[in-house]
């Protein structure tokens, strides 16, 4: 009984931490996907901004809203090559597997005597469904299980790279502050 009871632990502490990395990689997409847009919006407000008034802006206006759209540009490949938003689906279908296998073996464990040949299968779905996904991370492990020894800065690492993209949401608000002043005056 004791593999059995090995294979329903591991399978079930697989399917939670990649449950949560699932959950990471998803809100990640959206944090970047919401500043990329934020970031769109406001430069080609500026742009046309500029075309009203060409010292909105200041004299570096121009070459400031050019090096924003080659930042928003460069933040875009990054995020696309990242890939946030497939790898969220897989993790999910994976956890998902892993989830339906351990519940396979939980119920092994109540029905007597269990099989080593079915133990051995079982052990053998678990290996391949590890192999078939990317693994999570040393945070996602964490989070899913607080007693695991690992430090807590890993996951606020982990947290502050999420929160990243929300936070540099301050640079659209300041490419607009202008050109909302601006038509607040009249357009003077």
């Amino acid at each position: 009984m004791g593999d059995i009871q090995r294979i329903a632990e591991r399978s079930y502490k697989s399917y939670k931490a990649r449950l949560v990395a699932s959950d990471r990689l998803q809100a990640r997409q959206r944090a970047w996907n919401t500043c990329l847009l934020a970031l769109s919006v406001a430069t080609t407000v500026a742009s046309i901004a500029l075309l009203s008034d060409g010292k909105m802006y200041g004299n570096a206006g121009p070459t400031v809203l050019v090096c924003v759209s080659v930042g928003a540009l460069i933040a875009s490949l990054v995020a696309a090559g990242l890939n946030y938003g497939v790898r969220s689906r897989d993790m999910f279908m994976n956890y998902r597997a892993l989830q339906r296998l351990s519940v396979e073996a939980e119920s092994m464990l109540d029905r007597e005597p269990v099989d080593d040949e079915e133990v051995h299968k079982l052990t053998e779905r678990h290996n391949a469904l590890l192999d078939d996904s990317e693994n999570h991370t040393s945070a996602d492990h964490k989070l899913a299980d607080p007693q695991a020894p690992i430090s807590i800065w890993v996951v606020r690492r982990a947290q502050w790279l999420t929160t990243l993209p929300y936070l540099a949401l301050s640079v659209p608000l300041l490419i607009v502050w202008p050109f909302v002043a601006w038509a607040i005056r009249g357009g003077k």
